[in-house]
């Protein structure tokens, strides 16, 4: 069974996809519990954000109709509070939860010139404290517009999910002159499909039947890292 690769030729560029990727659940789906914990928000929001967790998972998610919705349950919340609420869900339930061996992958990749970016179709304010735990170079997610300290709605160009993806991946690495041949994408899912066929490279992680057929066809690496133990996740 074939964990993280490791690279003769450091690529210029890692873009990690998050969620079941780097761990095994959905940042947005953890990050909710706390808020649904902390009384601001309401049941439904959970049972939504599982709904569209299995839609993700295969392949058929109406990623605008979720923003959509995630925004407009949030809208009332200052983003301040919202980061500390990230922050917290990041310690109690991302970081226990990241597959065996990814921290350290990340790292020697950093150390061997490689810029780590997260990908993600999760919010920002989910995925930052990951971000520096990791010591990513950037973090591509949907461009979202915030007024008076809270968030209104989303910005210019498409949403970080399918091709949107893809789109923003090719913009970072044009602004840095690296060609896309020089980059590695790691995915899980059938969605990512047009990122891991753009990069130079391609890792796919736990993939289902779908993406698992397409990338044996391609050639693509297939790794199945470890979850941690259920008794070290709090």
């Amino acid at each position: 069974m074939k964990e993280w690769p490791v690279f003769e030729q450091p690529p210029a560029i890692a873009f990690v996809d998050v969620d079941g990727t780097l761990l095994a659940e959905t940042t947005t789906y953890l990050f909710a519990r706390i808020m649904r914990r902390r009384g601001l928000i309401r049941r439904s929001f959970i049972l939504r954000a599982m709904y569209h967790g299995l839609q993700h998972r295969f392949g058929r998610l109406d990623y605008g109709r979720l923003v959509a919705f995630g925004l407009k349950s949030i809208a009332r919340i200052p983003v301040v509070e919202l980061e500390r609420i990230a922050y917290d869900s990041f310690v109690e339930n991302v970081k226990p939860r990241l597959y065996l061996g990814a921290v350290e992958h990340m790292n020697a990749m950093r150390e061997a010139g490689t810029a780590v970016v997260l990908v993600s179709s999760s919010p920002r304010i989910v995925i930052e404290p990951l971000a520096i735990y990791l010591g990513c170079a950037d973090v591509l997610t949907t461009p979202v517009v915030i007024q008076r300290g809270r968030l209104i709605g989303t910005g210019q160009g498409p949403p970080c999910y399918g091709e949107g993806k893809l789109y923003w991946a090719e913009r970072w690495a044009e602004g840095r002159g690296i060609s896309m041949d020089e980059t590695v994408a790691y995915a899980d899912n059938w969605s990512d499909r047009s990122l891991l066929e753009r990069v130079g490279r391609a890792i796919v992680v736990h993939p289902h039947r779908k993406l698992r057929k397409l990338a044996k066809k391609r050639g693509w690496l297939i790794i199945r890292p470890r979850r941690p133990r259920l008794s070290s996740v709090r």
